[in-house]
């Protein structure tokens, strides 16, 4: 049986009613983990999760990885890379009216430990982002001001 020298698993939370569709997957540094790797096609359904991993069995080379998901509000990139030296890396995109979280559990810097929650944009945010005068017309709505 070979050895991992270095392994990442990400648990992926999706909070949105909408489901997420694998639209591509790879793994550029290791291999997947025996029955946690990504394929095109794979759904992650709403509310529910699903974890990925990812390991090394070389001594002296690391992992890296990227799972693209689609759904009909856009996209979500996710792209993790843990070096044999140098620091874990994640990084998580999101396209439309989502947010997205990722929290790290390095106490074990050879296993990192990664949860990605996707979740919707809450109304106040939305309307920060719209900006101009429509946001600070919906605050003054709000606020009971008079025009």
């Amino acid at each position: 049986m070979a050895y991992v020298y270095r392994s990442v698993r990400v648990v992926l939370q999706n909070s949105t009613d909408d489901m997420l569709t694998v639209e591509g997957a790879e793994v550029l540094v290791g291999a997947w983990t025996s029955g946690l790797g990504a394929k095109n096609g794979d759904n992650l359904g709403r509310q529910s999760a699903r974890a990925f991993a990812t390991e090394s069995i070389t001594l002296q080379r690391g992992t890296e990885a990227f799972v693209r998901f689609g759904a009909v509000v856009g996209y979500l990139n996710v792209h993790w890379h843990l070096p044999w030296v140098g620091e874990f890396r994640c990084q998580a995109q999101v396209e439309g009216p989502r947010r997205v979280d990722v929290r790290v559990n390095d106490e074990e810097p050879a296993a990192i430990a990664v949860l990605v929650t996707v979740s919707p944009k809450a109304a106040a945010e939305l309307i920060v982002i719209e900006g101009g005068a429509r946001a600070r017309d919906t605050e003054k709505r709000r606020s009971g001001a008079a025009e």
